[in-house]
């Protein structure tokens, strides 16, 4: 029977139980079991986070100890039992479903503990105290107080509580969003989130504390670290280099299941060589640890799943949108976190600079409050914790953040393009846009999708200046219109025979025209000479670029035509269209 996909699936007992794919992930529980008591450990959404927690609540579990032959028979762990297998009563918590509205998180916050304590004294009555039942219900719809009252009776169990919280900041993130008052609300002072921390904390510090090990997952410190003098005992183990892979998967994992689905389907037909050149600048090039920009990138697991159960299920042809959908909508959670200025500020340039080079120079932190989010390299660290930038190196070998793949630079670019509506009035019509891609994507003719955004410039641009940062400006125009469309993967910065393309668009599918771009700039009182010099600068680079025998090889083996523009602007006027 060929192994169920299971895509979108967080139940770990049901995927081995009905024997589904399952990527092997529990070597990691034993470096996790001897790294620290409580951890906090930050991954990008989408990454399978709730799948492996769910997996150390299978193993830790004291009454999944007899299914330990079903749970974990074949795989990492089986061989290699950890000392604290099944020693423990599990308290899951998850606060993904949490009500975000200001007006309601609290209650539905509240009802969520609540319910998942009462749940956790029906599951393991057999080893609490006879009374249990009774005091708790003294104090029921108490989310704090029934923890309270849970973790002391627990301590004349003879088992300790194993608390793992799975997307602990979701819905802190949703309202931080959209009200930031309602947020510090929440997390400073006396907030029921902050207290909510304050009561693990104070179940850690008895000698005879029943709380014995916290595991917590989320996307980035942020909301933690607004509650810092609540909740400042985890470990944050989120770029520990032993983890880089923990959740997502390598590229030997996705070639391992490519080969099982052909070999058990028939259905392929496509080599596993040629679908992994498909989904690599697509759905890879993750890395989570600077000591690691040298081993196997990571794929984003969800896509990778997405994209087989995709093939398999149509007979081996290549899902017309590659893209889950899901994962789209995680521009949203972008826009609202990295809230888009009324002007042109420091937040969209960072977003600009990203989208003109593929990289970013700063320092990570680990811990930082929405009071210091403002800050650059704050805000620069977000976008690593959301999945937006990735450990790298750039051109020189120097460690950058970088942009890891073409579903990231598309969401920058869609922010990047309403950052353009709202703060300059640069806005296209999306109807006459759409025609002339389609003379661009099918008839192998671009002038005409580069002249009308060169108008847009024009038009709305003469009174406007940016000093030196004109070309900036102009090409990250460019690149927020050529990025967010699906016909092509659209490279900036292509290393292209010892030079670097400004832009190169690699088509998708079955689409065959591909296209090398130069765009050069020259500030408004530059003379015509200079303009011509400037031609002939991006004409000689373009011919430098077609030698390059990677372009030249794939356009061959894929049978793509390639063609080629040259840009010059004069201030806000494109003065060179060949």
């Amino acid at each position: 029977m060929i192994r169920h996909i299971p895509y979108g699936e967080t139940d770990y007992v049901t995927i081995r139980k009905e024997n589904s794919y399952y990527v092997d992930k529990t070597a990691f529980i034993s470096y996790f079991e001897n790294a620290a008591k409580y951890i906090m450990f930050l991954r990008p959404r989408r990454f399978g986070k709730s799948l492996f927690i769910n997996t150390l609540a299978a193993y830790y579990d004291v009454l999944q100890k007899d299914n330990y032959e079903q749970n974990f028979g074949g795989l990492n762990i089986y061989n290699k039992t950890t000392p604290m297998r099944g020693k423990y009563m599990v308290l899951k918590l998850s606060f993904a479903s949490v009500d975000s509205r200001k007006e309601n998180v609290e209650a539905s916050f509240n009802s969520k503990i609540c319910i998942a304590i009462t749940s956790f004294i029906d599951k393991y009555r057999q080893f609490l105290p006879e009374e249990t039942p009774q005091l708790i219900a003294k104090v029921d719809g108490k989310s704090n107080e029934m923890l309270y009252t849970l973790i002391d009776l627990a301590k004349k169990s003879a088992y300790k509580i194993y608390v793992m919280i799975d997307e602990y900041d979701n819905f802190a993130n949703t309202l931080f969003s959209t009200d930031e008052l309602a947020y510090k609300q929440l997390t400073h002072g006396d907030g029921f989130f902050r207290l909510f921390f304050n009561v693990l904390k104070d179940m850690t510090s008895d000698n005879e504390a029943s709380l014995g090990r916290i595991f917590i997952t989320g996307v980035s410190p942020l909301t933690l670290s607004d509650v810092t003098s609540g909740f400042n005992i985890a470990d944050n183990l989120s770029i520990d280099p032993n983890l880089n892979d923990v959740m997502g998967f390598s590229e030997t994992d996705v070639k391992t299941m490519l080969e099982y689905y052909r070999d058990t389907t028939g259905v392929f037909k496509h080599s596993v060589e040629e679908l992994i050149e498909i989904m690599k600048p697509i759905y890879n090039d993750y890395c989570f640890a600077p000591e690691t920009v040298d081993d196997e990138r990571v794929f984003n697991s969800d896509m990778v799943l997405y994209f087989i159960k995709k093939y398999t299920s149509s007979n081996g042809r290549i899902p017309d949108k590659l893209v889950d959908p899901n994962v789209r909508t995680d521009f949203f959670k972008m826009e609202k976190m990295v809230k888009i200025e009324n002007s042109f500020g420091e937040k969209s340039r960072i977003i600009l600079n990203i989208v003109n080079t593929g990289k970013a120079y700063f320092e990570l932190n680990p811990e930082f409050a929405i009071a210091e989010l403002s800050l650059a390299n704050n805000l620069q660290s977000l976008l690593y914790y959301m999945g937006l930038l990735s450990f790298g190196v750039d051109e020189r070998g120097i460690p950058a953040f970088v942009v890891p793949n073409d579903t990231v630079r598309q969401q920058y670019c869609m922010y990047l393009e309403k950052c353009y509506t709202q703060s300059l009035g640069w806005r296209t019509d999306i109807t006459i846009l759409g025609n002339h891609w389609n003379t661009l994507v099918f008839d192998g003719d671009c002038k005409p999708y580069i002249s009308y955004i060169a108008s847009v410039i024009d038009e709305n641009s003469a009174v406007r200046d940016f000093n030196d940062q004109g070309e900036s400006f102009v090409k990250g125009f460019f690149l927020s219109h050529f990025c967010k469309n699906s016909s092509f993967i659209t490279y900036t910065e292509l290393e292209a025979n010892h030079g670097f393309t400004d832009l190169y668009l690699e088509p998708l599918g079955y689409k065959r025209h591909a296209y090398i771009i130069e765009l050069k700039y020259c500030k408004k009182n530059s003379t015509d000479a200079e303009v011509n010099s400037k031609k002939d600068e991006a004409k000689a680079q373009i011919q430098k670029y077609l030698t390059d025998h990677r372009i030249a090889e794939k356009c061959t083996a894929h049978n793509w035509e390639l063609h080629t523009a040259a840009i010059v602007f004069r201030g806000w006027k494109m003065e060179v269209l060949e």
